[in-house]
């Protein structure tokens, strides 16, 4: 086919775009100098590590390792990933404050298995990640170690690739980098890479506040531990070499992020090790003594590994990873907007209902006539039991799952209860009614409990406090109105 380009996963990897950080709120605010981010996280894998795997890849075929070898990989779940994603059979050794959402891709990705290892462990104690991989390396024939950390891999090239691509997408003329640091191997190549062209440059080293990677073989085995991934460490790793670091920053969890979220606000979808590097290229603006600066931030993990913590805002109010800012936004679009309002407020019209007995044609016409796009379903005692939609029942008997003389017990979403044989089978003999968890949503129930409610539902059925009558049904237009109303807008 004429124009048609076909690749790898693998050719995919690098020539990451690098974009102003003006736009983003927080960042640039009383500052002369420039800064950009390298886009590392828009690798394939979503991470900087992308580059590191391929180059373990290609030296494992070059020492003629079995493409079906078993690779014991250490790290913090990103190099796994990459390896992953290029084909490569793995167990992985996971610190045990990785992220559900890393471990969830980890899994689906095929990995064979997973051991969680301390965060704090020190190299030469059994704890170590390094001693771990050793021992479940010496119970598989043919298992090959891979750990960043150690010098069992030359990773030149692929840093000296980066290097390159900084250099030409700054014009060469670059003040500063700025990179979280974890096992040290960045630091170290994209160092000695770039100052051959650019000896003034400054390398800025970022870590965890009470990481100890800064303090150049100190070690902290007592260290309060931190949240926030792929960067930090209770001793200085081996792989970094002395001296390739100008400046060490520590940055603190809730100003990592928080610079995550004003990123994901500016449309940098970066993660909070991002954020801290960010974060420190603010701090060392500020400190830099020559002014006009062009400041270069290596953005190396996505946002999207961390639905469960950075994105969501029960799991930053819990942790206390807010600065203050942020946290009245958030207080006052959870509670200020409605100002106390509940359900009853909406002012919602009386609910129509069908009983389960009921036939699909009868919800039809009766949804049709009033312009409804779902009913509530009732059972013994017209107490709620499920809820069919318009669009739903209008398919099944387009496609002929269903004729409308059948009851619409058999097709509705139900709550609570658990499927029987004879309610979840049609007359083929498969399953078309749906289970969903009840969520009781009284008319006294709180509008800010009612806006959480439809981040995950689309609608919402109104009943009393034991659940007996649907007295109406809310969806987040009515919502909408209602702020509309009040001159409160604000989504």
């Amino acid at each position: 086919m004429s124009g048609l380009r076909i690749t790898t996963i693998s050719a995919t990897i690098g020539r990451t775009p690098m974009v102003s950080l003006s736009e983003v709120e927080g960042v640039s605010e009383r500052l002369s100098a420039d800064i950009y981010g390298k886009l590392e996280y828009m690798n394939p894998g979503a991470s900087i590590k992308d580059r590191v795997a391929k180059s373990i890849v290609q030296q494992l075929d070059a020492r003629g390792i079995e493409k079906n070898a078993l690779l014991v990989v250490a790290g913090a779940g990103n190099l796994a990933i990459s390896l992953a994603m290029l084909q490569r059979q793995l167990l992985c050794l996971i610190p045990e404050r990785t992220s559900a959402d890393r471990v969830r891709l980890l899994k689906a990705a095929g990995v064979m298995d997973i051991v969680r290892t301390l965060d704090g462990a020190l190299p030469g104690s059994p704890e170590h990640p390094a001693e771990i991989g050793k021992r479940i390396v010496a119970q598989h024939s043919g298992a090959v170690y891979v750990d960043e950390e150690l010098d069992d891999w030359d990773l030149t090239a692929c840093y000296e690739e980066l290097a390159d691509e900084l250099f030409e997408q700054t014009d060469g003329k670059l003040n500063a980098l700025v990179l979280g640091v974890d096992t040290g191997n960045a630091a170290t190549h994209l160092s000695r890479a770039l100052k051959k062209r650019l000896p003034e440059l400054q390398m800025v080293g970022v870590e965890p506040s009470n990481s100890a990677i800064g303090e150049q073989g100190n070690v902290n085995p007592l260290a309060r531990r931190w949240l926030c991934e792929d960067i930090g460490r209770p001793y200085a790793p081996q792989a970094l070499v002395p001296g390739s670091v100008d400046m060490w920053i520590q940055v603190s969890d809730r100003v990592a992020y928080s610079m995550a979220r004003r990123l994901i606000r500016g449309g940098v979808i970066s993660g909070p090790a991002a954020g801290a590097s960010v974060a420190a290229a603010r701090m060392y603006a500020m400190s830099a003594l020559k002014p006009a600066q062009r400041i270069v931030v290596i953005l190396g993990d996505t946002a999207r590994n961390y639905g469960d913590t950075l994105l969501s805002d029960d799991w930053m109010l819990a942790h206390d990873l807010l600065d203050s800012r942020m946290l009245d936004d958030l207080q006052r679009k959870r509670l200020g907007q409605f100002r106390g309002a509940s359900i009853e407020d909406l002012q919602l019209p009386a609910a129509l209902s069908v009983s389960a007995s009921d036939t699909i044609g009868t919800a039809i016409n009766l949804m049709v006539e009033h312009d409804f796009s779902q009913l509530p379903v009732t059972g013994v005692g017209r107490r709620l039991v499920g809820y069919l939609t318009l669009s739903a029942a209008q398919a099944l008997i387009e496609n002929n799952v269903a004729t409308p003389d059948q009851s619409v017990s058999k097709f509705m979403l139900r709550f609570d209860r658990r499927p029987s044989r004879g309610d979840s089978e049609n007359n083929t003999g498969h399953t078309t009614s749906i289970h969903k968890q009840y969520w009781l949503i009284t008319p006294e129930t709180p509008l800010s409990e009612l806006s959480r409610f439809f981040e995950t539902n689309s609608v919402a059925f109104v009943t009393d406090a034991s659940r007996k009558f649907c007295l109406g049904i809310a969806t987040k237009q009515d919502l909408i109105t209602f702020l509309a109303r009040r001159n409160t807008c604000r989504f």
